[in-house]
């Protein structure tokens, strides 16, 4: 993976899937090496989540998801993170980074954790697939 692959939405979504003493090792990094501002605070929200209906064409709410958002500046340079849940710590530390990533600030640590956080998703979903796949009832031997 090189930096030019690594999109804002993937940055946002890997990251929070890295330790947090890493991202905050980071932070504290670009905090003495840029002028960083907290433009808007880590707040809690809730979200509509909208779902398809292959029947009707259209789509429906079918409920409210927790996230955490926060907006920051690095160097003028916006950063913006939302994460599930109430982790305002963790999106502020995210938003941090995404505004560093803008601003072309410790690129190759961010693309280690990206990369880092990719794996650690992949890893988790694989662990998770072979949980349900034990739950897998075949019908055909009932």
């Amino acid at each position: 993976m090189k930096i030019e692959d690594i999109t804002r939405e993937a940055l946002n979504i890997h990251l929070q899937a890295v330790d947090r003493e890493e991202l905050q090792h980071l932070v504290r990094e670009v905090e003495q090496e840029a002028c960083v501002k907290i433009i808007k605070p880590p707040t809690v929200q809730t979200l509509l989540l909208p779902v398809y209906d292959p029947i009707t064409a259209g789509s429906f709410y079918a409920g409210e998801v927790l996230v955490t958002t926060t907006v920051a500046e690095v160097n003028g340079s916006p950063g913006w993170a939302m994460v599930m849940d109430n982790h305002p710590e963790l999106s502020r530390m995210i938003a941090i980074i995404d505004a560093a990533f803008a601003a072309g600030i410790k690129e190759t640590a961010i693309l280690f954790l990206v990369v880092a956080g990719f794996e650690t998703g992949r890893e988790k979903k694989v662990r998770e697939k072979s949980r349900v796949e034990k739950t897998r009832v075949s019908f055909d031997l009932m």
